[in-house]
């Protein structure tokens, strides 16, 4: 065998080095696609549910006419009689779950998997005491399940209109130094957006409560109260 040249051998040595550098680098690149093609693809993998939980209303005769208006807060006018009232503890929670994929220099891309669920923790119905008779009971009744009506149909609503929104939100990830940093964000992205959407729903069913108990809907109450037995009819 033929001796090989120092010089040649530097420059058979150069190159493989070039041709190693060359791989490693073309390696990491192809690692670094890729981890973006999966940041790009998380969106379509999202899972998000919103569920509408009902409840039974139970109804209370216990307390007086004097005793809903306080419990009303409308004891500043003194001609204002309450003979009904609804009274709802709404109740709303959430879960997420982290969903992320690390790049090669440990970055993280991550969105949340979002469950919702909403309803009322309880739901009464109050009817005073002092209506005794069934016309004028039924009255009332009636007027304050449209009431209950209209918080149940709000959430309920808002359960199936939530999801849309929500898969929009959380369609482009977010990217991250660490896994930690990721879990941290990810809780703080869904705090705040669970904060504004209870603040819109809350917003709709104070609304939807004031178009019920407007001057026009008492009038119609009041003239249904006029129909009633004489002897039993009482100012609303």
């Amino acid at each position: 065998m033929a001796d090989r040249k120092p010089g040649i051998q530097a420059i058979d040595f150069f190159l493989c080095a070039m041709v190693l550098f060359w791989a490693k680098d073309g390696s990491a690149s192809d690692k670094n696609q890729g981890f973006q093609a999966n940041c790009r693809k998380l969106g379509d993998t999202v899972r998000i549910a919103a569920t509408y939980r009902d409840i039974v209303p139970t109804e209370d005769s216990s307390q007086t006419v004097k005793a809903l208006r306080s419990l009303s807060g409308k004891t500043s006018d003194p001609y204002h009689h309450v003979y009904g009232l609804t009274h709802a503890e709404p109740a709303f929670s959430y879960q997420f779950m982290p969903r992320w994929h690390i790049g090669p220099d440990g970055q993280v891309c991550a969105l949340p998997d979002v469950s919702v669920e909403m309803g009322f923790s309880s739901m009464r119905v109050y009817l005073a005491r002092e209506l005794q008779e069934t016309c004028r009971k039924g009255v009332v009744r009636d007027h304050e399940m449209e009431h209950v009506s209209a918080w149940k149909s709000h959430f309920r609503a808002g359960a199936k209109l939530l999801e849309g929104p929500l898969r929009q939100v959380f369609s482009q990830p977010r990217y991250y130094r660490t896994q930690a940093d990721a879990q941290a964000g990810l809780k703080l992205w869904v705090e705040e957006e669970m904060k504004q959407f209870w603040k819109r729903l809350m917003k709709g069913a104070i609304t939807a409560h004031r178009a019920i108990d407007s001057p026009l809907s008492y009038n119609h109450v009041n003239n249904r109260l006029r129909n009633c037995p004489p002897d039993a009819h009482q100012p609303f």
